[in-house]
């Protein structure tokens, strides 16, 4: 069996995504933009044995104390796995170790709602948060519009009525006021800092993602009203980031966005559009806005695993006596929570 720490120029890496269904969170490219956002190394783990393969992408930080731990890059890129249980089980041991073997302690994982396997139990704990909403786009538009809420199609219909347009901006020629406006919005629902994305993130997007990211804006009396970022790759397209101008909130021009990408993306011939979840997976106005456009339903769960329970055990205590290190269902790993970083000593 081979199990190796991959940098994003490494073949084997490239060579894997050739051979395995994946999205563009497991492109070296974009694993290396968000590690680079988020202060850490770009890797992935990945195991070969008889031909079989799993593929995990990481951005790993030091920790303190000597330590580190991995997460996944922003989004759901999970794990990639090409072969039966029995490799996968064996597989993450191994990953396991090698990790353990480059002082990792802990692990955090996003599974990928459409093309994540269940992971065995021996991989560590998975939390279910709740669920995604995705379209099947082997639908005919006519089915496709039946699952559209009444309320959607009343608004879709409304926007078209008073000559409101949506396109692919091409050229990229309204990139700047989408920042602008991706910027009010995260203010505006009091997103973490970690969303508020400098400048130099969104061109880093385009050249790590290149012709597979387009960007999709609905225009009223010649001003973008809304705006998003879809990505493209291998028949899935991803609804990544998008924001909508105060200015033009009631108009909800986003349900026609949607609309117009679902159609776009169904006649370029890929198989699904996925739209995400509410706010940490939960069933809340943001995913009831997304199910209005399907029925289609997926799982979103995360993977948590402690590698070396007494450094981990250390580390949390270090940060937080009172707080408990057994805990693995809330915030992860907890020495990077809010609490932990309140309390830590600067």
């Amino acid at each position: 069996m081979r199990v190796a720490l991959l940098a994003p120029d490494a073949a084997v890496w490239h060579d894997t995504l050739a051979r395995v269904p994946h999205d563009f969170y497991h492109l070296p490219s974009y694993v290396a933009l968000s590690a680079a956002h988020e202060g850490g190394e770009a890797r992935a783990v990945y195991v070969e044995d008889g031909g079989c393969r799993l593929l995990l992408p990481l951005v790993i930080r030091e920790a303190g104390d000597g330590i580190r731990d991995g997460t996944s890059p922003y989004g759901y890129p999970g794990s990639l796995v090409s072969g039966p249980p029995a490799f996968a089980r064996r597989a993450w041991a191994a990953l396991h170790e090698r990790l353990r073997a480059d002082r990792l302690v802990a692990l955090f994982v996003r599974l990928h709602p459409l093309l994540d396997p269940e992971p065995p139990e021996s991989a560590g704990l998975v939390v279910e948060h709740g669920e995604t909403v995705s379209v099947d786009l082997a639908q005919s538009p006519e089915e496709l519009w039946r699952q559209t809420a009444s309320g959607h199609r009343n608004e879709i219909n409304r926007s078209r009525r008073a000559g409101h347009t949506a396109s692919i901006d091409e050229r990229w020629e309204r990139l700047s006021a989408f920042v602008r406006l991706y910027r009010a919005t995260m203010q505006r629902r009091g997103a973490a800092a970690s969303y508020l994305f400098p400048d130099a993130y969104f061109e880093g997007l385009r050249e790590a993602l290149g012709d597979r990211m387009r960007l999709a804006v609905v225009e009223i009396g010649g001003v973008v009203a809304a705006a998003g970022l879809f990505v493209e790759t291998a028949g899935i397209v991803q609804y990544h980031l998008s924001a909508t101008d105060d200015a033009f909130v009631r108009e909800r021009p986003t349900k026609l966005l949607l609309h117009f990408v679902r159609g776009w993306a169904k006649e370029r011939g890929n198989r699904r559009l996925h739209l995400g979840g509410g706010l940490g997976g939960r069933p809340d106005a943001l995913f009831r806005f997304k199910a209005g456009f399907s029925h289609a339903r997926h799982p979103f769960r995360t993977l948590r695993v402690v590698l070396d329970a007494a450094a981990y055990e250390a580390r949390v205590r270090a940060c937080d006596p009172a707080l408990d290190p057994a805990r693995l269902d809330g915030f992860f790993p907890l020495y990077r929570g809010p609490i932990a970083a309140a309390t830590a000593h600067p």
